[in-house]
C-alpha cells in the first residue's frame, strides 16, 4: 500500500476521534451550564418566595429608629403627653407587625401607623441618634393619609433634643386642601413667645386631598433641611430651610448638635374623634448620626 495513502488514512482517524472528543466535551459543558443556570434560577425563585411583596427592600429601618406612640399610656389628657418607644429591628423576621398603632395590611401593600383615638397625639418613626445640620440623615417614603382632622396634622419633622430645646425647627403638615411648611424661629421658648414662618403648597390642579399617594423626601445635611414632595411623579414642594444665625438653633452648642428626623402622625389637637392613620407603601431611613 502506498505510504502516503496509509498516512492519510491514519490522519483521517485522528481527525475523526478529535472531532468526536470536542463534541462530547462541548455537550457536557452546555449541560453543566444549563444545570447551573437552572440552579441559580431556583435560588432566585426561593428568594422571591421568601419575600414575594419585597418588604425588605420597600421598608428599610435600623437600630437608630424607633416608634414613638401614645397607646397603652396615659395619653394626652394633659401635658406632657405620655409616650412609649418600640425598637425597629427585625420588623418582619417572625411575623408581620400587628399592634394597634403599627400594623401591616393583609395584602402587604401598606404598613400603617395609627394615632390613638380621642386622647392620643402621636404615632411616629423617630431617629434616636442626633447631630448637627451639617451631618447627613434622610427619610424617604411614599404614603397615604386617612381621616385628616380639620386642623390637619404633622407628617414629617426636623426636631431637636439638644440643650433645653425639645422643639421642632421644621414641620410638614397635611391638610384637606394643601401641604404647609412650618419653621419655628426660637428653640427654647413656648409657642406663644416665638414666631412661625408658614408657607402653603397646593396639590396638583388645586384639588383637595383624596387618598392619592405622596412621595416625601426629608434630608438633613450641609447646614440645612430639605423637603421634597411629589404627587403623581410631579414635584409640588421642594424647599430648603436654615435657622437664623443669631438664634440658639445655631449659637447654643448643645442645640446646634441635637437635630434628628421624625415622620408619621402628630396631631396637635389635645382630643380628636378622627381615626388618623398613615399607610406607608415604602419607607427608608439612613443616617450618619451615631451618637
Amino acid at each position: 500500500m502506498n505510504l502516503n495513502k496509509v498516512l492519510g488514512i491514519k490522519l483521517s482517524y485522528v481527525f475523526a476521534y478529535s472531532l468526536l472528543f470536542f463534541v462530547i466535551v462541548s455537550c457536557s459543558s452546555e449541560d453543566n451550564s444549563s444545570q447551573n443556570e437552572e440552579m441559580q434560577e431556583d435560588d432566585d425563585d426561593d428568594d422571591d418566595d421568601d419575600d414575594p411583596n419585597g418588604l425588605a427592600t420597600r421598608f428599610v429601618f435600623n437600630s437608630n429608629l424607633v416608634i414613638e406612640h401614645s397607646w397603652n399610656t396615659g395619653g394626652c389628657d394633659s401635658l406632657p403627653c405620655d409616650t412609649d418607644q418600640d425598637a425597629l429591628t427585625d420588623v418582619f423576621a417572625n411575623s408581620l407587625p400587628n399592634d394597634p398603632y403599627f400594623y401591616m395590611n393583609a395584602d402587604e401593600v401598606e404598613l400603617n401607623l395609627a394615632c390613638q383615638p380621642q386622647k392620643g397625639r402621636r404615632a411616629e418613626f423617630k431617629q434616636i441618634s442626633e447631630g448637627p445640620l451639617t451631618s447627613y440623615s434622610k427619610i424617604e417614603f411614599e404614603a397615604l393619609y386617612y381621616d385628616i382632622p380639620d386642623g390637619g396634622f404633622t407628617i414629617a419633622q426636623l426636631h431637636n433634643r439638644g440643650g433645653s430645646s425639645n422643639k421642632p425647627f421644621f414641620r410638614l403638615e397635611i391638610h384637606d386642601d394643601k401641604l404647609e411648611t412650618v419653621i419655628r424661629k426660637d428653640p427654647e421658648v413656648s409657642s406663644s413667645q416665638t414666631t412661625f414662618s408658614k408657607t402653603d403648597f397646593s396639590f396638583l390642579n388645586g384639588q383637595d386631598y383624596s387618598l392619592f399617594p405622596l412621595k416625601v423626601i426629608l434630608v438633613k445635611d450641609n447646614g440645612s433641611v430639605n423637603i421634597t414632595v411629589l404627587q403623581d411623579d410631579t414635584v409640588i414642594l421642594d424647599e430648603s430651610f436654615q435657622p437664623e444665625t443669631s438664634t440658639n438653633w445655631v449659637t447654643d452648642n448643645g442645640i446646634a448638635n441635637g437635630y434628628y428626623l421624625k415622620a408619621g402622625v402628630y396631631n396637635a389637637a389635645t382630643t380628636h374623634s378622627e381615626n388618623v392613620i398613615v399607610g406607608y407603601r415604602t419607607f427608608k431611613f439612613e443616617t450618619n448620626d451615631l451618637n
